[in-house]
């Protein structure tokens, strides 16, 4: 046909079609649905195109040129009351979907994507996501804002399932600039929203891999509680600005109540809002307004705007799938709403041509899963529905088991689905959008699904049980299983596993709080005895572990009255450890000795609680300078079999070891020190050997050996950065500053002295605070940041004294901070700091305690013009 006649033809046709009341022939139907300028003159130049491209096509090729590509463009200027932007739509893309688009059989052709930058990488970000968004930039912009403003944490953004709110925010972390970090977490995907993996994923954004992977590695140990490995972490990233997205924000709250499901997620969140000093934001994604206050939201309410939804379209590849439908069809049936179409076109990419059309049940959610459903084969229907069943990210191995298929057989119908843009894959997990779990079961009943999901946790279970962990990924089956058992109501078995798994790993770990979301809704559900002493003792450790050392106390103290009586007194006897140990941590510590009497008198004799109980009773005794009676009761400790027990054996040993040094026996405490080493080595206990390493660099210091001293701190030093555990990091630290003070070395002593002062919680966070003030002295520093370093420990010492009195390291910070301060304002005078110089001595004057005080002062005062502080330094002579 000649262009003329092929021209003439289409426009008879265009006229006398159109001039007919009902519906228009292709390609003007899309005028006729869609009246916009716009469409019109697009629809026009496709025709056009379409017409005169195989024309022009031969014309080039007679002509022998090498480009046999459309070398026609038309540039679309967007205007939708959203935003503005210009697309380019190639006329291959443009004619194929208005003029082919009702041919099935014709192939789907995507405008060859122009050449872009890459993208930076997102952490966590699923494959799924579309890569380009084509559609709400005002949107875009206000989140922008609101991410880059100076105030306020969190955003929230807020929309229907399916309408687009990932890919905004996929959008919005990937135009970030390069100096920006990025994280994106999922409740409904893996690995799960918590604390430990937001921890983890703030973690990754530290730029420097020196830092960043002993950052990694602390918060994977050690008896650290949450807010201080958030401490931790913020310190890390110091000004670095970080980027998190949050997905499926509204299943971390309960629907009836508002509050978060996981205690520890809560109480991590809520810290940030605290904290001003950090560039984090975090941006919820949920289908509902989130009962949080202090989240500003945007909202999507509407799906694609009509310009942008063909852009989306060209983006949902779908290998072998016909062509999309009919423009202003799809539109119209989706309400431009991108999971349904999307919905729509995959499932039109699967099973039978002949099955009736998906478009017709596209207003309707229910009616496009029995499409999908209906054109399945018998193995993809069973691995959908036990997938749905689960309703959660699962690997083809689980999902077989409940299917009755092989794990290969799974994947293979799994993957067909993923192709087609049905389900979602992220690592070797399938999983499916918010909402369509339900619609897949809707036909089962109840009872089936929670025989499947109790089979489905016995099968993860034994799994689990079978292999090691080394972090909490690791524990996944484990975890699912759990979660499965307390929502069909098996809370016995729930409870019995998660008491095995924190005997084995948490405790060790310091993270019994991954527990809180399952032990909240275990809350008052239990019926035997046994499981609620096991939910009381799981629920005060994740309470301490959060920092809520009183609600810890409270918890654990119920349970001690619970189980008072004569035929319940093993459990009772736990109950009083656990409470000892958490209000000694708390600086309680007659209170602490108090209980450690308690589980004395009350456990009969030859129980394990005893030697406990002593060992306890002589670490508070100590902390009062009670060595005397301290060492009876390591004594009789010992004579009770601690030595089988590495969990009181070597703390027993190192207690042995500070009682020689304090009474200035060094010889012997080294002695005692490289004993106490070896069992915690063998024992793997990596923060207690690093202890005794402490400590032996004082008794060498104490020798006047500062070459072994230095060693010994070192080693101390580089283990503390690598576990979890504040203590350690405070007092190394410190003694690394004091050290290199001792060798000259001015700057270095600071650097170690600020990373000490890290913390701010016990008595060796407050020392290190003064030690920082002192190194700062040392460099030159007498300005309001070093008055500042020994207000704040003076003040933590203060605090310290009133909540333990009788103990004598508090007397101690406060002296040192007190005569940093008289050095920088002399007016004040000595005084202060020679009355808590003097209440020191008091409680313990031992040629070992004396020691430590005169390096301290020396440390401050040496290079100071004069004699400065004569009555300090003849007090302490």
């Amino acid at each position: 046909m000649s262009l003329p006649s092929a021209l003439g033809t289409l426009t008879s046709i265009a006229v006398n079609e159109a001039t007919k009341p009902n519906t228009w022939p292709m390609p003007f139907r899309l005028i006729q649905h869609d009246p916009w300028a716009w469409v019109t003159v697009s629809t026009l130049v496709a025709i056009g195109s379409a017409v005169l491209l195989p024309y022009l096509n031969r014309k080039s090729t007679a002509e022998g040129a090498h480009d046999a590509g459309p070398a026609i463009g038309v540039s679309v200027e967007v205007r939708d009351g959203v935003g503005v932007g210009v697309g380019q739509i190639t006329v291959g893309s443009l004619g194929q979907l208005i003029l082919g688009a009702h041919r099935d059989d014709a192939p789907a052709s995507p405008p060859p994507a122009a050449k872009q930058q890459p993208k930076p990488e997102v952490a966590g970000l699923p494959e799924f996501v579309p890569g380009t968004l084509h559609d709400r930039r005002t949107l875009m912009t206000n989140l922008e804002a609101k991410m880059d403003r100076t105030n306020g944490v969190f955003v929230a953004l807020v929309g229907a399932a399916g309408i687009g709110k990932t890919a905004i925010a996929a959008e919005l972390l990937r135009k970030r600039e390069k100096k920006v970090g990025a994280g994106y977490l999922a409740a409904r995907g893996y690995p799960r929203v918590s604390a430990f993996s937001v921890l983890e994923r703030l973690a990754e954004a530290v730029p420097a891999k020196g830092r960043r992977q002993p950052l990694v590695e602390r918060l994977n140990e050690g008896e650290t509680d949450l807010l201080t490995r958030l401490k931790d972490v913020l310190d890390r990233l110091g000004n670095r600005q970080v980027w998190l997205a949050v997905d499926d924000a509204q299943d971390l709250f309960v629907t009836s109540t508002g509050k978060w499901r996981d205690d520890a997620l809560g109480t991590l969140f809520d810290e940030l809002a605290k904290r001003r000093r950090h560039r984090i934001k975090v941006l919820f994604i949920g289908t509902d307004p989130l009962p949080f206050p202090h989240a500003v939201t945007e909202r999507v309410t509407e799906g694609l705007p009509r310009p942008n939804f063909p852009g989306f379209l060209a983006e949902l590849t779908i290998p072998g799938a016909p062509a999309p439908l009919v423009m202003a069809g799809l539109a119209k049936a989706t309400n431009r709403h991108p999971r349904t179409a999307e919905l729509v076109l995959g499932i039109r990419a699967i099973g039978s041509p002949a099955a009736a059309d998906p478009l017709d049940a596209a207003p309707d959610a229910s009616a496009l899963i029995s499409a999908l459903l209906a054109r399945l084969t018998d193995g993809q229907r069973a691995a959908l529905r036990a997938l749905a069943i689960l309703d959660r990210p699962a690997r083809p191995a689980v999902i077989a088991y409940l299917a009755d298929a092989t794990p290969g057989e799974v994947r293979a119908a799994l993957d067909e689905l993923v192709r087609c843009r049905l389900l979602r894959r992220y690592d070797d997990h399938y999983y499916l959008p918010d909402g369509e779990s339900a619609r897949i079961t809707a036909d089962v009943p109840d009872a089936e699904i929670a025989g499947q999901r109790v089979r489905a946790a016995e099968y993860l279970e034994n799994a689990a049980r079978g292999r090691d962990a080394a972090r909490l990924d690791d524990l996944e089956d484990a975890f699912h299983a759990v979660d499965l058992y307390v929502t069909t109501g098996e809370s016995g078995r729930a409870v019995r596993l998660m008491a095995q798994l924190d005997d084995r790993y948490l405790r060790s770990w310091g993270q019994t709080a991954e527990l809180a979301p399952w032990l909240s809704r275990l809350n008052g559900g239990l019926a035997g005895f046994r499981d609620q002493v096991r939910y009381v003792m799981l629920a005060g450790r994740a309470l301490a572990q959060q920092g809520k050392l009183p609600e810890a106390i409270e918890t654990v103290d119920g349970g001690a009255t619970m189980s008072a009586g004569p035929e319940n007194l093993s459990a009772h006897l736990g109950f009083l450890v656990q409470s000892a140990g958490y209000r000694f941590r708390a600086g309680a510590v007659a209170a602490a000795a108090e209980r450690y009497q308690a589980l004395m008198d009350r456990a009969p004799a030859g129980h394990k609680a005893v030697p406990t109980a002593h060992l306890g009773l002589a670490l508070c005794l100590a902390e009062a300078g009670d060595f005397t009676r301290a060492s009876e009761h390591l004594d009789a400790a010992e004579s009770g079999g601690t030595s089988a027990d590495p969990g009181l054996d070597v703390p027993l040993r190192y207690l042995r070891a500070l009682i020689s040094f304090e009474r200035g026996q060094d010889g012997v405490s080294l002695e005692q020190l490289e004993r106490a080493r070896d069992a915690a080595e063998k024992a793997g206990a990596r923060v207690a050997a690093a202890r005794c390493d402490d400590l032996s660099a004082w008794a060498w210091l104490l020798r006047h050996n500062l070459g072994e001293a230095t060693k010994a701190a070192r080693r101390a030093h580089n283990v503390s950065v690598r576990v979890g555990d504040p203590d350690l990091w405070s007092t190394s630290g410190t003694t690394v500053a004091v050290i290199e003070l001792q060798h000259g070395h001015q700057e270095p002593a600071l650097a170690a002295a600020e990373l000490a002062a890290r913390y701010a919680d016990g008595i060796y966070a407050a020392e290190a605070i003064a030690v920082r003030g002192v190194a700062a002295i040392r460099n030159g520093d007498t300005g309001e940041e070093t008055r500042r370093a020994f207000v704040t420990a003076a003040g933590l010492a203060r605090d310290l004294r009133a909540v333990a009195p009788g103990t004598y390291r508090p007397y101690e910070v406060e002296g040192l901070a007190l005569a940093g301060l008289a050095l920088l304002r002399p007016e004040q005078g000595e005084g202060p700091a020679a009355d808590a110089y003097r209440a020191a001595q008091g409680i313990l004057d031992l040629r070992g305690a004396r020691f430590r005080r005169r390096v301290l002062f020396a440390a401050l005062t040496a290079g100071w013009p004069g004699d400065p502080l004569p009555g300090i330094s003849s007090l302490l002579a």
